[in-house]
C-alpha cells in the first residue's frame, strides 16, 4: 500500500512563512516610492507609501519569493559583479540594484550597467522570449537604477526557474527616462493631496 506523507512539506511550508513574517516585522519602510512600484497604478503607489497594508500573502506566494531569491543568489554567484544589492535613489524613489556588471566581454558590450534579475516560470519565460521584450515594470525599475547611477544602459535578465535558462535584454536609459520622470511627477503631485486617487489600470491585464 502506498502512503502519502506530507510531513516535510508541511514543516517546510510553515518554516518559510514564519521566517518571512519575522523579516517583515523587522523591515522599516523608507516612506518613499520604491523602484519596483513604478509600473504599478498610481492608486497602489499612494497606498504603498502611506503604509496601507496589502492583502495577506499566502504560503504559496512566500514559496515563490523564496524561489526567486534562490535563483537570484545562484546567478549572482555565477557572474562577475562590480557591485551587488547596491542602494540607489533618484528623485526620492529608492531601490536596490541586484547587480552592477561590466559588459566588456558580452556580445553587445556597453560598459558598466545595472542588471535586474527576475525569476519566472517556463510559461512566462516562453512569452518573454516570443515578445522579444522585458516587462514594462521591470524596465522602469532597472531604468531608474541606471538613472540614479548615471549609466547609459541597463539590462533586465530573466531566468527560467524550471531549468535555469537565461534571457537578457539591454536597453538605453535615455529611451525610458521620460516615462520614469512622468510617473514620478504624477506621484509627487498625488501624494500632496489628502485623498486616494481613483484606480486606473496601467497594464492590459
Amino acid at each position: 500500500m502506498t502512503k502519502l506523507d506530507n510531513t516535510l512539506d508541511i514543516q517546510i511550508g510553515s518554516a518559510i512563512v514564519v521566517r518571512a513574517l519575522e523579516k517583515e516585522k523587522t523591515h522599516i519602510s523608507s516612506g518613499k516610492l520604491s523602484a519596483s512600484k513604478l509600473g504599478s497604478p498610481l492608486q497602489w503607489q499612494i497606498l504603498y507609501v502611506r503604509g496601507v497594508p496589502s492583502k495577506e500573502i499566502d504560503e504559496y506566494t512566500y514559496r515563490k519569493f523564496l524561489r526567486g531569491n534562490h535563483v537570484e543568489d545562484w546567478l549572482i554567484g555565477e557572474i562577475k559583479c562590480v557591485d551587488k544589492q547596491k542602494f540607489v535613489e533618484y528623485r526620492n524613489v529608492v531601490g536596490y540594484a541586484d547587480a552592477i556588471i561590466d559588459t566588456k566581454d558580452w556580445q553587445f558590450p556597453c560598459g558598466i550597467i545595472p542588471l535586474e534579475i527576475k525569476s519566472v516560470a517556463n510559461s512566462k519565460f516562453k512569452r518573454i522570449v516570443k515578445e522579444k521584450n522585458a516587462d514594462r515594470g521591470h524596465k522602469l525599475q532597472a531604468g531608474l537604477y541606471a538613472l540614479a547611477l548615471g549609466y547609459d544602459n541597463f539590462a533586465v535578465c530573466y531566468v527560467a526557474a524550471d531549468d535555469y535558462r537565461i534571457h537578457t535584454y539591454i536597453y538605453e536609459t535615455k529611451d525610458i527616462k521620460e516615462e520614469i520622470d512622468r510617473i514620478i511627477d504624477r506621484f509627487d503631485e498625488a501624494i500632496k493631496i489628502p485623498k486616494v486617487p481613483e484606480f486606473e489600470a496601467t497594464e492590459s491585464w
